[in-house]
């Protein structure tokens, strides 16, 4: 049996989702670029600059967060993914 969800939904609330996921992929892909890429950097480099950035590395660059961070990431990309197809 089909639903009529799409027919009972104002279009705007579909174009609303739409752009909160696309936003929300683009960050968390952002993220992860930094968060892989930041690791050989010298943290004091970028610590009075950017002090959020480096509280998240401080903790996300201890023993196996990265690992974590990274399979949690790949989950929420493909239910972002999902979402907006």
């Amino acid at each position: 049996e089909q639903t009529n969800l799409s027919e009972n939904v104002h279009p705007a609330l579909a174009a609303v989702a739409l752009w909160g996921a696309l936003i929300w992929l683009s960050m968390v892909e952002g993220s992860q670029a930094s968060m892989v890429g930041l690791p050989p950097v010298d943290i004091e480099l970028y610590r009075e600059s950017h002090p959020i950035a480096a509280k998240i590395c401080e903790r996300g660059h201890k023993g196996d967060n990265l690992d974590r961070y990274l399979m949690g990431r790949q989950f929420m990309v493909l239910a972002l993914v999902f979402v907006i197809n």
